[in-house]
């Protein structure tokens, strides 16, 4: 049987099978998070795909933010943390 695989978040992950019972014949047990109801065949770029418990939404397509250098990493870091900062910005001379 067709399923529909989502994640955490209830958005599309791809498609999967779901297996028939060995000892129930004719039920079929799902994958954790699959669901038996087809999702959009197309959608626009920008959404995708959420199962909202009842049906899918066509959502925001989430995105990724940019990969940081460890320099940027340690300056948000640093700005975050001011005790931190104070600690390890050179001493002023005497």
């Amino acid at each position: 049987m067709n399923a529909y695989q989502t994640n955490s978040a209830g958005l599309l992950t791809g498609a999967t099978s779901a297996d028939e019972s060995p000892l129930e014949p004719g039920v079929y047990l799902m994958p954790a998070g699959a669901v038996s109801v087809a999702p959009p065949i197309e959608w626009p770029q920008d959404k995708w795909p959420r199962w909202d418990g009842a049906q899918w939404l066509l959502v925001n397509k989430p995105t990724t933010p940019a990969e940081l250098t460890p320099e940027q990493k340690l300056a948000q870091f640093l700005q975050a943390n001011p005790d931190v900062a104070a600690l390890v910005e050179p001493a002023e001379p005497v």
